[in-house]
């Protein structure tokens, strides 16, 4: 299917959504890793978001390279397509000019490799080897005297099939971990072996670690565009798991079926030790155990203290052990409705050790000074406010900080050390900057939909990657001849059709970006026209 008729197919699409009395239709698709299709008409509201994913699904090959796509459809069936390859998303428009930018704390491949890691083909230590075979050979007696059966174990991996795995992922395991391979294939029966947690198979080992980037992830960081990824929390308990997104040298090897995998850390922090056993898939990592060898070793005692329960026909024992009590602490404070709210006793009552992100909402007026109890924050919303004094000096930690309010003097951020990640919205004067360029680590800014008339202070912001505006915002922005060549990714909210996004772009980084045009009725076969 050549662009003409991907062009008609999807106007053809658009016209059966939507409906009757309207003038003109838009449909914009993107069929990037960033997907997204919208679609509007100047007429009453109509369809529903599935209705319009139903009526585009399979419009397009999926085998064709990912694109931006535009149909403007008039009620007469004459239409104008347009699509670009160098426009991420539309509504909003969304572009990454440097892939290899991350935000803080989301290392890229490549990371240092620790000593001890590197695969050498040498056998398991054999001491080891003894202390887990005693481990696994006392779980599979007690666990059959219990349940009247052997435990549902796949057989165990030789030393060369462990060593081929090894190579495939370049990284030596802990020698429990492949003492454990070398018992116990996998627990496919799910026995208990590791407590609430099953390992897998060398292979699934090998998928989990190569999917995507290699390395183990915590929650949806996969490799998040700049324009979402957020911050990264002080994992359970702070000092032993490096504080990032993901990391080259955390290998899963099982989990527990519930979006809570467990991996060996290899690259612990300071207060760690290689080897540890962590649980991620949560915002805040969690320490399990010092080793493969301690979490089995937690399994038995808590067995022979008949610390379990089971369930008729449930062939896993739910057994206690000790990294069981690890604790699952609530990071997240929300406060809503503050305008009624106590907010000195709702922080007396707070974990203040524990909470790392505060989100207030429905309030008259607002000093961030009120929340310095909450020291260890890092992540702040003010949000349906009418006045914010935004005064986080006492707040060292603060990464990522959200105003949505009437009234904000930014003069109250100045020099903040740490703060990377603003957002402002729905100020109702006319807003300074300035006070922003104090700021050494303001990364990533969102302002669009606000008044700022000297909109040139964005150039002078030293450290600003990412940013989010308004098309009205950006038109200025390049009036003021300011190109902002340091931008890693650039969004431009609301609607913006894709010719003017492809200008914008132009402007912004130069002819290289590209923009072919089709027109054609519905009522005859399309005539291909190149702008």
């Amino acid at each position: 299917m050549d662009l003409g008729e991907i062009g008609r197919t999807l106007a053809e699409r658009l016209r059966g959504w939507a409906g009757d009395g309207w003038s003109e239709a838009v449909l914009q698709m993107s069929t990037g890793s960033a997907g997204s299709v919208e679609a509007w008409t100047d007429g009453p509201e109509h369809a529903s978001g599935r209705d319009l994913l139903n009526a585009v699904h399979g419009a397009y090959p999926a085998d064709r390279p990912p694109a931006a796509y535009e149909v403007r459809l008039r009620a007469d069936g004459t239409y104008r397509f347009t699509t670009s390859p160098d426009v991420d998303q539309l509504s909003p428009v969304r572009r990454v000019f440097d892939p290899d930018f991350r935000c803080p704390r989301r290392p890229a491949p490549g990371m240092r490799r620790p000593a001890g890691t590197e695969p050498t083909g040498a056998p398991t230590d054999p001491a080891v080897l003894r202390e887990v075979r005693a481990l696994v050979e006392e779980f599979a007696e007690r666990y059959t005297a219990i349940t009247g059966h052997a435990p549902d174990w796949e057989p165990g991996r030789s030393e060369d099939e462990i060593a081929a795995a090894e190579a495939r992922i370049q990284i030596r395991l802990p020698e429990d971990l492949r003492a454990l391979h070398r018992l116990v294939g996998r627990d496919s029966g799910e026995t208990g072996l590791l407590g609430y947690y099953a390992h897998d198979s060398l292979e699934t080992v090998i998928e989990d670690y190569l999917f995507s980037l290699p390395g183990a992830y915590r929650g949806a960081a996969w490799d998040e565009p700049p324009h979402s990824a957020g911050v990264v929390f002080e994992a359970v308990p702070p000092g032993r798991i490096n504080r990032v997104s993901r990391n080259d040298w955390w290998v899963s090897f099982g989990g527990n079926h519930s979006d809570q995998w467990i991996a060996v850390d290899l690259d612990p922090a300071e207060g760690g030790r290689s080897g540890q056993v962590i649980e991620h898939g949560e915002e805040v990592a969690r320490l399990l155990a010092p080793s493969v060898s301690a979490m089995l070793a937690d399994v038995v005692t808590a067995l022979r203290a008949g610390r379990f329960t089971r369930h008729e026909g449930n062939p896993r024992l739910e057994i206690q052990a000790a990294f069981h009590d690890v604790p699952d602490e609530n990071h997240v404070l929300l406060i809503r409705d503050v305008a009624k709210t106590d907010l000195a006793a709702e922080l007396g009552a707070a974990d203040r050790a524990a909470v790392q992100s505060c989100h207030l909402s429905d309030g008259a007026h607002l000093d961030l000074a009120a929340l310095e109890p909450l020291g260890g924050l890092r992540e702040l919303g003010a949000h349906r406010m009418k006045t914010v004094v935004p005064n986080v000096a006492g707040l060292p930690l603060l990464e990522s900080l959200t105003i949505s309010a009437e009234q904000a003097d930014l003069k109250a951020l100045a020099g903040h050390p740490t703060l990377w990640d603003l957002t402002l919205s729905d100020l109702t004067h006319p807003v300074d900057l300035s006070p922003l360029a104090t700021l050494p680590n303001l990364t990533r800014l969102a302002i669009a939909g606000l008044d700022i008339p000297a909109i040139d202070q964005l150039a002078h912001l030293p450290a600003l990657r990412v940013l989010t505006l308004d098309a009205n915002q950006l038109t200025r922005l390049l009036a003021s001849g300011h190109r902002l060549p340091q931008l890693a990714a650039l969004t431009v909210s609301g609607r913006v059709l894709l010719p003017d996004a492809v200008e914008f772009l132009r402007q912004l980084r130069g002819a290289d970006v590209h923009l072919q045009e089709f027109t054609g009725s519905l009522s005859a076969p399309p005539e291909p026209e190149r702008a």
